[in-house]
């Protein structure tokens, strides 16, 4: 079916067509009978052409934008513009796909002149299977994230603990220390940390998506989330890993231990053909098996979800899904454990889907312990 998306290149269906270039304002894309067509106006227009030679067709939207303005009607200015572009292309009163994106005013003035607009919620679901080259592109990203996490392993080693607090060089430990040196270490490799980072200790941590603020805590859970972006190719890397700094109480070793056990049945459930829904039952099996609570306490959110060009994507990994995992799917593997008095863990995992089984994409050990 012929497709229809307004967006700039923030948006991640627009880079899965054009790759990782930039284009700060929204314009429009369209794939008809199989062929893509850019309308841009001149700023962009012959750089455009440069860039993406004969994948895309570059049309000048200057011409289509005369005839929008001398359209009647009281439709918003890029909404006549659509219509204009659609008519040129005899696809008006066809039908065509749209993604739940597209600005209403848009659609409402296409609507009104007699278009026939399908919402999908994925335009485009091949996304979903990455080609080995979107593959190696994640891992490099992995890997290049991996120097973020022997930075706070670093800071964690070197620092001392000081009655209640934990402190490097004299100055106690902060989280937004300890994210100021990440995004240091990730810009350094070409990562963008576009969201920040998670560095949560104690309640915060218990918190799955607390950011954290403020001082670090001797005997305390710290997790570390970090989710940046490849400047280069525009691919997600996405991992998690939790610290103490000192000796951790025998319940959180024990939460810990269910934690792991955990991602490591969720990471051997994994392979072409399995219910995404399945995956999750199993690693919730864990825990319960383990003494812990599924649901509102203890483990309260899905095991994962797809990662590309959007930290979260399809497919996800949780109660509700009714996916059905392939080959070429990149999925993270990510059970955890949040208790107020105890604080959180978490682990995560960067997991390619084969026909036979899963390859950890990650790879990436880390202490939990940091005397």
């Amino acid at each position: 079916m012929n497709k229809l998306i307004f967006a700039s290149t923030k948006n991640a269906d627009v880079r899965y067509i054009l790759g990782n270039i930039i284009v700060p304002d929204p314009f429009f894309l369209i794939q008809k009978e199989g062929e893509y067509l850019m309308f841009v106006d001149h700023r962009e227009f012959g750089l455009l052409k440069e860039k993406l030679g004969t994948t895309v067709k570059i049309e000048l939207l200057n011409p289509l934008l005369e005839q929008a303005q001398k359209m009647e009607g009281n439709q918003s200015l890029r909404g006549k513009l659509a219509i204009a572009i659609l008519s040129e292309l005899n696809l008006l009163h066809d039908k065509i796909q749209v993604p739940t994106s597209l600005p209403l005013d848009i659609a409402d003035a296409v609507r009104d002149a007699g278009g026939k607009l399908e919402v999908a919620s994925e335009i485009f679901p091949e996304r979903a299977t990455k080609t080995l080259q979107e593959v190696e592109s994640i891992r490099q990203a992995l890997l290049k994230t991996h120097r973020a996490f022997r930075k706070i392993e670093e800071i964690l080693g070197e620092s001392k603990i000081v009655r209640d607090t934990i402190e490097l060089d004299g100055v106690p430990l902060t989280s937004e220390i300890v994210k100021k040196e990440i995004d240091r270490e990730l810009f350094e490799v070409g990562l963008l940390n576009l969201e920040s980072s998670i560095v949560s200790c104690g309640e915060q941590a218990a918190v799955p998506h607390h950011p954290g603020e403020g001082l670090l805590r001797p005997n305390q859970t710290i997790i570390c989330d970090i989710f940046p972006t490849d400047q280069k190719s525009g691919f997600c890397a996405d991992m998690t890993r939790t610290y103490v700094k000192g000796k951790p109480s025998d319940k959180v070793m024990s939460m810990y231990g269910a934690v792991k056990k955990a991602q490591q049945k969720g990471i051997s459930e994994i392979r072409a053909g399995v219910r995404a829904n399945k995956v999750h039952e199993a690693v919730c099996s864990v825990f319960r098996e383990s003494g812990f609570e599924v649901g509102d306490i203890g483990f309260v959110h899905g095991t994962g979800h797809g990662l590309g060009l959007e930290i979260h994507e399809e497919p996800y990994i949780n109660a509700t899904s009714e996916a059905t995992l392939e080959a070429g799917n990149v999925v993270t593997v990510e059970p955890g454990l949040y208790y107020t008095e105890f604080g959180g863990i978490r682990l995560e995992d960067v997991i390619l889907v084969t026909e036979n089984g899963a390859e950890n994409l990650t790879n990436y050990d880390a202490p939990f312990v940091i005397p």
